[in-house]
């Protein structure tokens, strides 16, 4: 699989601590697929207590990878 990281994509891995292996992972097996208002898909995968969300686009080119999130999940009522 060939990924293709804009700026901003890696400068948001580095400020949230997600690493190369960790969109990969996203992009192979995602939990979730949405798609976005403009064409792009966000594969959504849990990492224990975090959420990492990839916003791309496939290409001929392979993936690029246009920003890169990682929410913490919050626990609903009554989880521990």
């Amino acid at each position: 699989m060939h990924i293709v990281y804009t700026h901003h994509a890696k400068q948001r891995m580095l400020q949230r601590k997600v690493s190369d292996e960790q969109v990969a992972e996203t992009l192979e097996s995602p939990d979730e697929l949405l798609f976005g208002e403009s064409g792009e898909e966000i594969a959504i995968k849990r990492f224990g207590i975090w959420k990492v969300r990839v916003v791309y686009q496939e290409t001929t080119a392979g993936f690029v990878i246009y920003t890169v999130m990682k929410p913490r999940i919050h626990k609903t009522r009554g989880e521990r």
